[in-house]
């Protein structure tokens, strides 16, 4: 219920552009839960968070961009799943660069398909890509601080766990 609410207020609560708990959360369930609950945790808080900021917006609730959206955030889920098998410190930061650049990439295409913001051809979709620039920057920043917030503190608290007679499920 945490990790629907940090996602939530995340996405709600003023914050610089992309500098959200989104990715890493993403990343991190894939790494602590069962599949198809990492999927079904990144994915409603994905729909609640969007109804909100919607509502609040006044954006219509979904649209061709929550394809690329909501399929991103599922690939870096199961980027997830194939970091628990060889978890580091290192392997968590180029997973975590990983899974925002390739966001980056899929979304921005996803922008060039559906908004008919730029045109059709490769000039196009590079003129949509240097747009994006500054939410990449914004999104590495955010995405390498929020995974190192949550890995170091669950690897803290599993760690001091049986010190006090707790016992953490996860992978």
């Amino acid at each position: 219920m945490l990790w629907l609410v940090l996602g939530i207020l995340g996405r709600i609560l003023p914050h610089p552009a992309n500098i959200t708990p989104m990715t890493s959360l993403a990343l991190f369930g894939g790494t602590q839960l069962p599949r198809w609950k990492a999927f079904f945790i990144t994915l409603s808080t994905l729909i609640i968070s969007d109804a909100i900021i919607g509502k609040m917006m006044g954006y219509p609730l979904t649209g061709t961009w929550a394809l690329f959206t909501y399929t991103g955030f599922a690939a870096i889920v199961w980027a997830g799943t194939s970091l628990r098998k060889n978890p580091s410190f290192f392997r968590t930061g180029i997973f975590t660069v990983s899974a925002s650049s390739g966001f980056w990439i899929w979304t921005n295409l996803g922008v060039w398909i559906a908004d008919g913001l730029y045109p059709r051809n490769v000039e196009g979709l590079m003129a949509c890509y240097m747009a994006a620039l500054p939410f990449l920057r914004n999104a590495l920043v955010g995405d390498l601080l929020w995974s190192a917030v949550l890995f170091t503190s669950f690897a803290m608290i599993r760690k001091s766990a049986p010190k006090l007679g707790l016992e953490i499920q996860g992978a």
